[in-house]
């Protein structure tokens, strides 16, 4: 079981799913690399036997040691030296795989709550590839599936797909209490939130810096197709859509013809999404449209869209879609960037801000931008607000250059640097506030799932 577990820890520690019981900042003892320890006493080894059972599932002592190998590689946790010390926090834990155990077994008893094969299997698929992106060969990724002693690259990714089940029925079945006004957040006290950013302080306020940060404003510039390019985008489109309608596969299509790089491989998978999570047009064409319905062309500020609605929820919706993308020629990009240093030079001139945007600003790009950290810029950005000081215009730099039809120039405009410095309760304030909100609604409905379940503890 130790060997096991170790490798599991290692090879899903990329891809595991935030837990739905975490505990707030500093409740957790702090990050440290985890030796190969399962949390025994040093001695005989720990004999596998049920230490707990929820409804008729038991939970194996293996399964407890499993989980915190896991925690340990996400560096979530570290081992105390105390033996006492650590028989407690396998009951912690525990206790933390019961409230998962009854939370999913309330989802499966949600008559309204599907998740299909396919769910599972487009979340798995995703999760394995990024898995195998780590390994530079597909002799290392396989010894490292031998080392995780499973059998096969089937048999781990069987591992997965249960994994990702539960998560999908845990995940909807909260959203539908929280639709249904059955989970919303409770109330929590000035109080609470001083004594857990107190806590916070203690744990991690010594290693947990506020790192570097930047706000600025920006004016993107995309450069404009010209008419007879939209009118061929639109002509493509509407012929893909006469062969969707004459009972052609949606994917196929998609990989064929679709000019969006991200969703292209996967046949035009969006996966879910809510409302705020796509430009207003597209989402309005998707919210609107039918189950197995295809609908467009929708023309947005990326192109035109064919978009087909796989299934619906309360609140969203799957879907996927096909992009086509006017072509921009090297003329139309050369106007873009005489507009966007022309705007440079109206900033510099002291003409407003608000103004040019409203005149030139891609209405898909974000105008202000506050307090992002310096290490979450992308590169392009670092590398233009490197030297730049408040108040400076900088000078145009183009975004995404290797793509013509992905290109744009933006202008920015630096509104504040911060340096490295200590967090302070304000800082730190709302997460704390949205965190204990949730752990408070959460215990107050994993109180009420307990009372209708069968719970044994037996360590």
């Amino acid at each position: 079981m130790e060997g096991r577990a170790a490798a599991v820890a290692a090879i899903l520690l990329a891809l595991a799913p935030a837990p739905l019981f975490a505990q707030r900042p500093g409740a957790a003892p702090d990050p440290a690399p985890a030796a190969a320890d399962t949390g025994a006493p040093a001695g005989p080894q720990l004999v596998d036997r049920v230490v707990a059972v929820v409804g008729n599932q038991p939970i194996l002592l293996s399964d407890v040691q499993e989980r915190i190998y896991i925690q340990q590689a996400q560096g979530l946790l570290q081992l105390p030296p105390d033996s006492a010390d650590r028989v407690a926090l396998r009951r912690q834990i525990l206790q933390t795989m019961i409230d998962d155990e009854v939370l999913y077994q309330a989802a499966r008893r949600d008559t309204s709550i599907s998740v299909s094969d396919a769910d599972v299997l487009n979340q798995v698929n995703q999760q394995a590839q990024q898995v195998r992106d780590q390994f530079p060969s597909d002799a290392a990724f396989q010894a490292s599936i031998k080392a995780a002693h499973f059998e096969t690259v089937d048999d781990w990714r069987q591992f997965l797909t249960e994994q990702q089940r539960r998560y999908l029925y845990q995940q909807r079945y909260l959203q539908n209490l929280r639709e249904q006004g059955k989970l919303r957040p409770a109330n929590v006290t000035l109080a609470e939130l001083h004594q857990a950013f107190d806590q916070w302080q203690k744990t991690q306020g010594a290693t947990h810096k506020r790192p570097p940060m930047v706000s600025f404003e920006q004016i993107v510039i995309a450069p404009q197709p010209t008419a007879a390019a939209k009118a061929l985008a639109l002509a493509r489109a509407d012929s893909v859509l006469a062969q969707l309608r004459h009972g052609a596969d949606f994917a196929t299509l998609a990989r064929r013809y679709s000019d969006d790089p991200g969703t292209r491989d996967q046949g035009g998978e969006l996966g879910w999404f809510r409302r705020g999570g796509m430009v207003q047009a597209f989402e309005n064409a998707a919210f609107n449209a039918k189950p197995g319905e295809v609908v467009g062309p929708i023309l947005t500020p990326f192109g035109y869209h064919l978009i087909e609605v796989q299934k619906r929820q309360p609140g969203e919706v799957e879907a996927r879609h096909i992009l086509f993308t006017p072509a921009i020629d090297s003329a139309n990009l050369a106007a873009a960037a005489a507009r966007a240093k022309a705007v440079e030079t109206a900033l510099q001139a002291g003409a407003n801000f608000d103004s040019l945007a409203k005149l030139y600003a891609d209405t898909s790009e974000q105008v202000h931008v506050d307090s992002i950290a310096r290490s979450q810029l992308l590169p392009l950005y670092a590398a233009a607000f490197a030297n730049a000081t408040v108040g400076q215009v900088v000078p145009p730099f183009a975004i995404n250059p290797e793509s013509p039809n992905r290109t744009k120039f933006v202008v920015a405009e630096l509104t504040d640097i911060e340096p490295e410095r200590p967090y302070t309760f304000d800082d730190l304030r709302d997460q704390l506030r949205q965190q204990l909100a949730q752990e408070k609604s959460m215990q107050e409905l994993l109180r009420q799932l307990k009372s209708q379940t069968y719970v044994s503890i037996e360590m």
